[in-house]
């Protein structure tokens, strides 16, 4: 598929195939956004770790490199526009807890928006738990 500046102006895709034009379609009709669970494939040995970032802060190679510092080789790396601002990161891992990963990334400055992982509990979580016991050990 091929797109030209007349179809970004006027909102209009050509499809060709063969350098023959088969199909003009308003991008109105069609509304297709992948979301990041339907772009990876699950994996059970791996974590996945979405970010938010600045366009100017964003750096494929630091986000890379703060991962695999904190010993979760990075397996993929997706990005999509999240506003006129930022720019959201998913980063699949290879660990089944990306804790040390999150930490290294917060430390370098990026916000994590979420994570999940095979043996990740959420700091909510935790504490969640923590009060329940509570309750049951005041009993």
């Amino acid at each position: 598929m091929r797109k030209n500046n007349f179809s970004a102006k006027f909102g209009i895709i050509f499809v060709f195939y063969k350098a023959k034009l088969m199909k003009n379609i308003e991008n109105t009709k069609i509304k297709v956004k992948l979301t990041t669970q339907e772009t990876l494939i699950q994996r059970d040995d791996c974590s996945l770790v979405t970010l938010l970032c600045s366009h100017a802060d964003y750096s494929a190679s630091i986000l890379t490199h703060a991962c695999e510092d904190a010993g979760a080789p990075v397996v993929d790396l997706l990005t999509q526009p999240a506003d006129e601002r930022s720019i959201s990161v998913t980063l699949r891992l290879r660990c089944d807890d990306p804790t040390p990963a999150i930490h290294n990334l917060e430390r370098y400055g990026y916000e994590v928006s979420e994570a999940e992982g095979n043996n990740y509990t959420d700091s909510a979580i935790a504490a969640e738990r923590l009060l329940e016991l509570q309750v049951m050990l005041n009993v």
